[in-house]
């Protein structure tokens, strides 16, 4: 029997594995970028609310300090009514047309209507505001009837030197109505001539369109 020669065979031939597509090459990178620029405006957003949030609140915060201190100096006047003239330190002022607390420069200019501002004293805080309340006592038509209006500024306030209007910051004004007959003096006498005043009544009102 003759052998039989085994002839060699070539080696099986391996196809290179396929390469993705160009286009397919830059998807992630688009992916990424999308991703980024997600993360980016919400980062961006959250930042926006915090800060309109202590926008807000420092706000509210200037709002409560002006009417702390238009309170303080409401309570003054008010408490000037119940003291005879001679030891009042705010003037009583009789009732005019158009009323004292509507006239501009009863507030901005002195004079014998001008607006009582308060001094450290009266505020009796340790902490003095920048510009000082103000308040302003006077009569009515009615009988025994008096008005009083008080006004309050935040740290940041600043007013038109024009007009007096507010350009930045708060001022919160407060109005009291005050029925407070003249008191009865020793011997069933009326103290009017002295001015000594009994509060019976009272209403107050913040006067959210203020005159100027």
């Amino acid at each position: 029997m003759s052998a039989r020669l085994s002839t060699p065979r070539a080696p099986a031939r391996r196809d290179p594995p396929a390469r993705a597509p160009v286009r397919a090459r830059g998807f992630s990178l688009i992916v990424a970028m999308i991703m980024l620029a997600i993360i980016g405006l919400a980062a961006a957003a959250i930042m926006r609310n915090a800060t309109s949030g202590d926008q807000v609140a420092n706000n509210n915060r200037l709002q409560t300090q002006a009417s702390q201190y238009a309170q303080v100096a409401l309570r003054l006047c008010e408490t000037q009514l119940a003291l005879a003239a001679a030891d009042r330190g705010v003037p009583l002022l009789a009732a005019t047309t158009p009323p004292a607390w509507t006239v501009q420069r009863n507030w901005t200019t002195p004079g014998a209507n001008a607006a009582h501002t308060l001094v450290a004293a009266e505020i009796g805080s340790a902490v003095q505001p920048r510009v000082p309340p103000q308040c302003l006592m006077e009569g009515t038509a009615m009988p025994d009837v008096y008005t009083v209006t008080a006004r309050g500024f935040s740290a940041d306030f600043h007013a038109d030197p024009a007009t007096g209007a507010t350009r930045t910051g708060s001022a919160v004004w407060l109005q009291a109505t005050l029925l407070a007959p003249a008191a009865a003096g020793p011997g069933g006498a009326s103290a009017a001539a002295a001015g000594a005043l009994t509060l019976r009544q009272r209403v107050w009102q913040q006067l959210l369109t203020p005159p100027f």
